[in-house]
């Protein structure tokens, strides 16, 4: 399995903004796609524990049965769908980064 992990570093002013604007995301076409499995995208919090940075960068999961089935994926028109229109530059606290993993261990209850 693959992961592919999308940092968004976003201005605190702009949070509910972009919380907003990720209730879209994944209604263009990935559902559909071969291999994928499921997304997940998660909401930074803040705790009240001394010396704990700041947290205010979203994180979008997907989940592909292979690095194959991710590529391809990538250089399909529901990748140039979902990214045609992106959110303004101005909520952004820094640039986006990407990550990519494959799982080589998994446990579950």
């Amino acid at each position: 399995m693959v992961v592919v992990m999308t940092k968004f570093p976003i201005k605190p002013e702009h949070k509910e903004t972009f919380k907003q604007l990720v209730e879209s995301f994944g209604q263009k076409g990935i559902k559909e796609q071969k291999g994928f499995l499921k997304m997940e995208i998660l909401e930074p919090k803040n705790i009240p524990i001394p010396h704990m940075p700041e947290n205010n960068t979203f994180v979008i999961l997907t989940y592909w049965e292979t690095m194959d089935d991710f590529i391809n994926y990538t250089r399909s028109e529901a990748f140039r769908k979902a990214h045609e229109k992106q959110p303004p530059a101005e909520i952004f606290a820094g640039r986006l980064s990407v990550e990519v993993y494959e799982v080589i261990k998994e446990e579950s209850p």
